[in-house]
């Protein structure tokens, strides 16, 4: 059966509705204002909600400053080698909606969108709904929380948190701290609270190494340089593992630096393997953290071949520092730890799972998203006239969850609208 909108509110008629105030739905924002398209925007929270609400208090963008160039609007501070903490990433957003006088009505949720005849209908907590001719969807890269179904079965006493969830070391129980993920959030979350003097045990996952710098340049300059930015799912062999897999993990804290998981594991950080399974108060990890950690430091040595293969064919005359590890760290030896762990024999009071988000489209009551609830869309636009999306990873290209790209998606998004209003 077709749902059907609350008979009891009124609806109000809009042309176009972009939901989500992020850089995707700000970025599409800029392009709409641009082309004289009467349109508003909707935003659950403040503008910047999941940056505000979803980040912890230490975090930093990993991208340089330079990379921030969301259309009409790119960073024009003194520290393009920088790299803007959370609060300047939210300025930097309320700021940009400020440049161009973008339509912005804060705390208004959409709980469900359905199609009508040629329209969508939004039903809108707690106003009236919406019949509106066009939708963008950009609520984001990130939807919901995803934790193991097993997490359930762990005792009560144990605090288990999303990432998403974390603020800082004091708000934490004392004890011990199991960090589940070495993507970029599990490997920086799990270095802060071991800077904070906490004990830290770092469930490793296959998340690769990132280099902060190399050869005098960061990391992200030479991705710029090489065209990474630019690769398109056209580009990729599995459109699904550069989707959804974990991103290789570096740091934008203390003016950028590299993380490296055997130097912190000589710090007294405790390694162990990818948690697989648990319950009542013990887990289990996969074997081979040895072979993982090796393939986590395997990535910058492929990753720097591929720079030097740039410098040498374009002539660039750069350091010839050529180092990718600590000085004298090498790959220092770690053990390759336990299979099972006790959490209450471990002291561990607090879990934080660092393991990624999961699409969340089940409000939208349309047959738009496949196997694995990813929007179906040829760079935003959908099979659904009037119907589209903004922001996701991978959408179209690397960069379409990203400040320095997610403005050309929305300039063709924005531009397949007007053609609607023709």
């Amino acid at each position: 059966m077709t749902p059907v909108m609350p008979i009891n509110k009124q609806t109000k008629v809009e042309n176009i509705v972009v939901i989500g105030a992020g850089s995707a739905g700000l970025a599409t924002s800029y392009w709409l204002t641009k082309m004289r398209l009467n349109h508003i925007v909707l935003e659950r929270g403040e503008i910047g909600n999941t940056w505000i609400n979803e980040r912890w208090d230490g975090f930093h963008l990993v991208n340089p400053n330079w990379a921030v160039r969301l259309p009409g609007f790119h960073y024009t501070g003194s520290e393009p080698e920088g790299y803007l903490s959370k609060d300047s990433t939210v300025a930097y957003l309320h700021d940009y909606a400020k440049y161009f006088d973008s339509p912005v009505r804060t705390h208004v949720t959409v709980e469900s969108l359905l199609k009508k005849d040629s329209s969508y209908l939004l039903n809108i907590s707690n106003e009236q709904n919406i019949d509106a001719r066009c939708v963008i969807v950009a609520t984001g890269a990130f939807g919901i929380p995803k934790i193991p179904d097993y997490a359930s079965r762990i005792i009560k006493p144990i605090k288990q948190i999303h990432s998403s969830e974390y603020k800082n070391p004091h708000s934490l129980p004392d004890g011990s701290v199991l960090v589940v993920g070495s993507g970029q959030s599990g490997a920086q979350i799990g270095e802060e609270l071991l800077e904070a003097g906490r004990k830290v045990l770092l469930s490793v996952g296959k998340a690769g190494r990132r280099p902060r710098r190399y050869r005098g340049r960061d990391s992200s300059w030479w991705n710029y340089a090489m065209g990474s930015f630019d690769k398109t799912i056209d580009d990729v062999e599995s459109i699904h593992e550069s989707r959804f897999g974990s991103s290789a993990h570096t740091s934008g804290t203390k003016g950028g630096h590299d993380i490296y998981l055997r130097e912190m594991a000589k710090n007294g950080m405790q390694l162990v393997g990818s948690v697989s399974g648990g319950s009542g108060d013990l887990l289990t990890m996969d074997s081979g953290l040895l072979n993982t950690l090796d393939q986590v430091d395997n990535y910058p040595v492929e990753w720097k071949k591929s720079v030097d293969e740039h410098i040498e064919k374009f002539g660039i005359k750069v350091p010839l520092d050529d180092t990718i590890e600590p000085q004298g760290l090498g790959r220092c030896p770690v053990s390759e730890g336990p299979t099972s762990l006790n959490l209450i024999d471990s002291g561990i009071k607090t879990i934080i799972w660092a393991t990624g988000f999961k699409y969340d489209f089940d409000w939208i009551k349309l047959p738009v998203t496949d196997e694995y609830n990813f929007p179906i869309q040829q760079r935003g636009v959908t099979e659904f006239p009037g119907l589209y999306f903004m922001g996701l990873q991978w959408m179209y290209g690397s960069k379409s969850a990203q400040f320095i790209g997610v403005g050309e998606d929305a300039e063709h998004v924005s531009r397949h609208i007007a053609g609607l209003f023709k």
